[in-house]
């Protein structure tokens, strides 16, 4: 019985990934990025990373929590503490 092996070329980069609607783009799994397009996603994510969580942001690139939280930290990003809550301005006056 012989196993018959089929050499695919990688698929171009229409059909490798696709843009959600917050602009991040989902890359199929075990695709890897490089050059333009590495660099162009690394800058989505640190730009994502400063309203979204990583775990949101894994959802919506299909990439693994250590595929992005190597990615930020790699690239100098400051990573915020766990369980981090934005503090929402509330004046005196709003409290009444």
């Amino acid at each position: 019985m012989s196993i018959a092996t089929a050499v695919s070329q990688p698929p171009d980069e229409q059909t490798a990934s696709s843009t959600n609607a917050v602009g991040l783009r989902r890359i199929e799994k075990g695709r890897r990025l490089i050059g333009e397009s590495a660099k162009q996603f690394t800058a989505d994510v640190i730009k994502a990373y400063e309203t979204k969580s990583i775990r949101s942001i894994c959802e919506e690139t299909g990439r693994s929590y250590g595929a992005i939280h190597r990615l930020l930290t790699t690239n100098g990003v400051t990573m915020r503490p766990k369980g981090y809550r934005r503090k929402t301005s509330t004046s005196p006056a709003d409290a009444s």
